[in-house]
């Protein structure tokens, strides 16, 4: 969708926004965008529960209030991580650009370490610069790092498994880089510089939001239960990258959710590979959400912490902790998923991320609303119930898998 503004009945309907949004002086074109200080809201399970957070990602997110002719400059180093990404968003949670890190070109004399396996570790040779603006068109940023916006909206940058977690401070984050720096710029050539918040905390409006804007969970489960990619794509703050399979179930006393299939590969980057090295999809996860807003995960495992059998494939119990099979351990090669309420209907998502082009059995091949064995081949999860006494006695293939 293009969001580009040129004109004073958009820069009105953006004052009238931004009066319900922000108060009075949002009217007035601000040097600082509305913005008190950079990236003052963190997101992830242990921060605010909502919208189905991953827990392998960690999310920031700055809002703004950019008028026509008013860009915000971002200047960064990429994280040292499996995946990063710049993600901008109007005031509903829609997307309007996106850029992949792959796509965030690097600043002369740097690398980019999701492109290069060379690059270095050296942070003063691994920068970027990205341009947001309500003058840019959408999709323009793919050779340019140029980025589309809203008037009035949020960038969120998201980073998935660091490398070497470091505990947040000083504005050194988690993902082990400080958090890009920002500058608003006018039209008439002013630059304002904007500080880094020293504390990230939670969006104080985040279920809110939720509760306006999110989609329904009146979905029945699933029967028989089987992953399918959802008919619907939109979602509150969705993730271009990734590709969601679903399925619902309901709590049975005394029963297990086993989910099996042929694991893609992925980089393993905590174990020293660079997140370039050549696999088939750069990141996937299994979580166990609530089936009820504002969208809560109760437990996620992904990729290399999931143990595989000899031949790669992959086994996970989702269950209460009451009704764990004794067997469903890392010891046993089986993955657990804590199912959570027993009162609210579970949500699996399976998340697929950026597959290779090579790679044609992602959950990306799977046409909205058709089951994952449609496409996925061996790569599709597939899953079964049964009762904790059968997986305890004869593992997945006891299940009828």
């Amino acid at each position: 969708m293009n969001l580009r503004s040129n004109s004073l009945r958009v820069g009105f309907g953006v004052c009238i926004l931004a009066l319900i949004s922000v108060g009075l002086g949002a009217c007035a074109p601000q040097p600082t965008a509305g913005i008190t200080c950079g990236w003052p809201i963190k997101g992830g399970k242990e921060v605010v529960n909502v919208a189905y957070p991953d827990s392998g990602a960690t999310y920031f997110t700055t809002k703004y209030t950019l008028l026509p002719g008013q860009r915000l400059i971002l200047k960064g180093t990429y994280a040292e991580a499996r995946y990063m990404s710049l993600i901008t968003y109007d005031i509903k949670g829609d997307v309007v650009d996106s850029l992949a890190d792959v796509k965030i070109n690097p600043d002369p004399g740097s690398k980019n370490p999701f492109v290069d396996e060379t690059a270095s570790q050296d942070p003063l040779q691994r920068r970027w610069t990205v341009n947001i603006s309500p003058d840019i068109f959408a999709g323009s940023g793919q050779l340019t790092n140029q980025m589309s916006a809203a008037s009035l909206g949020s960038v969120m940058m998201r980073v998935y498994v660091p490398t070497n977690p470091l505990p947040a401070g000083g504005g050194e984050q988690a993902f082990g880089s400080p958090l890009p720096e920002m500058t608003v710029l006018t039209a008439g050539g002013g630059a304002t510089p904007i500080a880094t918040c020293a504390v990230q905390a939670a969006d104080p409006n985040a279920a809110q939001l939720v509760s306006l804007f999110g989609p329904a969970t009146d979905d029945p489960p699933s029967n028989p239960v089987a992953f399918k990619r959802p008919s619907s794509t939109s979602s509150l703050y969705p993730n271009p990258d990734n590709t969601y399979l679903s399925s619902i179930s309901r709590y049975q006393a005394g029963t297990v959710l086993v989910v099996h299939g042929k694991a893609p590969t992925t980089p393993d980057t905590q174990a020293g590979q660079s997140a370039a090295t050549p696999s088939q999809l750069r990141y996937w996860s299994l979580c166990a959400n609530e089936y009820i807003k504002p969208y809560p995960v109760t437990d996620c495992v992904f990729d290399h912490e999931v143990p595989l059998d000899e031949s790669g494939y992959y086994t996970i119990v989702v269950s209460t902790p009451a009704d764990r099979p004794a067997n469903a351990t890392q010891a046993n090669g089986v993955a657990w998923l804590d199912w959570g309420s027993r009162s609210v209907d579970l949500l699996l998502l399976f998340r697929n991320m950026l597959p290779a082009t090579s790679f044609t059995q992602s959950a990306f091949s799977v046409s909205p609303g058709s089951l994952a064995t449609t496409t996925m081949g061996e790569f599709a999860p597939l899953e079964a119930t049964c009762t904790t006494a059968t997986f305890e006695s004869g593992g997945s293939a006891g299940c009828g898998l």
